[in-house]
């Protein structure tokens, strides 16, 4: 009695079957292909026995059979198990129950999927909102964030905390796809809505910050349809924020645009009066008669301090200076001419930001911590524009402490 072990055959298979996909099918299939050949012989074999053909090979039998497989049986196992011996035996692809089976390149994994894998997306900012992971997000979810959204940003979805069914956007992260090319949209912002005489729209003709296309010139008019507006209830005096494609046409361009913002009356309130000029404190004590309180070296590493008190900037230079650092401040007293750009320039370049936040606007705070973060510099919060205030900052700073000061620093 002879007995085939097709053992070795297997296990020859098995140790060449890769993670593809595909390997992974041609295994199966020809490991199907495999118990039906024997269980076809086995059948043949043992024709008196009618339960025969019941019976099924599984992988850690070994049959006995009373004469040794036909030669052209075991050509064929080989053929099944190892594939042709060389390009001389067959010049036809592997044949399956089902058809050839052709062999396919794994698929590559986009740098899309590869961020959404840590649940970051690519943000498509619109003329208002944005579409974010297929999901669309308003202007009123992305105008209460304390960070600015731009088109190309990626940010961090929050998908435990949802906000109008949608998930929270956490932050804004610092990459960046490098083959997404942004269009470009222009924001005319806080334009004015006035009345056209004899007709039932308005237009827009200057901008509150006097900074757009409409500025430049008396005749630059953009017309505004109040019936594409239902439900806003659009009327002169209005203060607004116009978006639009900017594909270098001017106010050809800037007539396809549309509303993105339409502004409290709290937000920008030109009725008010001007403040009257604050007199100013003699100083008492020489700004140069500074003595420092804390022991820290800088090591000649740069500190950005932002303050809106203008005539005090120049005069906190010796506090870096006496701990061996570089000075650089950032006179942020009037909110309309420091923009994000800015700020993120300065911040980019500073190894340390110091927020004197008693004479700045919440925005101008927010837009620091936002760009702080981004670019992974160390941030302090000082309450009042002061040596003493900025020194302990600083050292908060360098030291990794909480942002803001405790209250036994307040006290002291």
């Amino acid at each position: 009695m002879k007995i085939y072990d097709y053992r070795q055959e297997l296990i020859h298979l098995l140790e060449n079957t890769s993670s593809n996909p595909a390997s992974l099918l041609q295994t199966q299939r020809s490991l199907t292909t495999i118990l039906n050949v024997l269980n076809h012989y086995v059948a043949d074999d043992h024709p008196e026995q009618p339960a025969a053909k019941e019976r099924r090979f599984h992988q850690r039998q070994v049959h006995t059979t009373e004469k040794e497989l036909p030669a052209t049986a075991k050509k064929q196992l080989r053929s099944l198990l190892t594939g042709p011996a060389s390009t001389k035996e067959t010049t036809h692809p592997a044949i399956s129950p089902r058809g050839p089976i052709e062999s396919q390149p794994p698929k590559e994994i986009t740098l899309e999927e590869r961020l959404a894998a840590d649940n970051r997306y690519l943000v498509h900012r619109k003329l208002s909102g944005a579409e974010i992971n297929h999901h669309y997000y308003s202007e009123a979810l992305l105008h209460h964030l304390p960070f600015p959204i731009e088109d190309g940003d990626v940010v961090e979805l929050d998908y435990d905390q949802k906000v109008r069914g949608l998930p929270a956007i956490r932050r804004v992260t610092s990459d960046h796809l490098p083959d997404y090319q942004p269009d470009k949209i222009t924001v005319l912002e806080y334009a004015k809505l006035r009345a056209v005489p004899g007709s039932d729209v308005l237009q827009i003709s200057s901008t509150l910050k006097e900074n757009s296309l409409l500025d430049q010139a008396p005749e630059n008019t953009v017309v505004v349809d109040p019936f594409k507006y239902p439900g806003r209830s659009l009327k002169p005096g209005m203060v607004i924020d116009f978006a639009y494609y900017d594909h270098g046409n001017g106010l050809k361009d800037a007539a396809a645009g549309s509303i993105r913002w339409i502004h409290e009356k709290m937000d920008f309130d030109t009725t008010k009066q001007a403040p009257k000029p604050k007199k100013v404190k003699k100083v008492t004590h020489p700004r140069h008669d500074y003595e420092k309180k804390l022991d820290y070296d800088l090591k000649q590493r740069t500190v950005l301090v932002i303050t809106g008190v203008r005539d005090k900037v120049q005069g906190l230079k010796p506090v870096i200076t006496k701990h061996h650092g570089v000075f650089h401040g950032l006179d942020a007293s009037a909110e309309e001419k420091v923009s994000s750009s800015t700020l993120k320039r300065e911040i980019r370049n500073a190894d340390f930001v110091i927020v004197c936040i008693d004479a700045i606007h919440h925005r101008i705070s927010q837009l620091a911590n936002h760009h702080a973060k981004r670019y992974e510099k160390p941030l302090a919060i000082a309450n009042v524009t002061s040596n003493t205030a900025v020194e302990r900052a600083i050292g908060r700073a360098l030291n990794g402490d909480p942002a803001y000061a405790t209250a036994s620093e307040q006290l002291d």
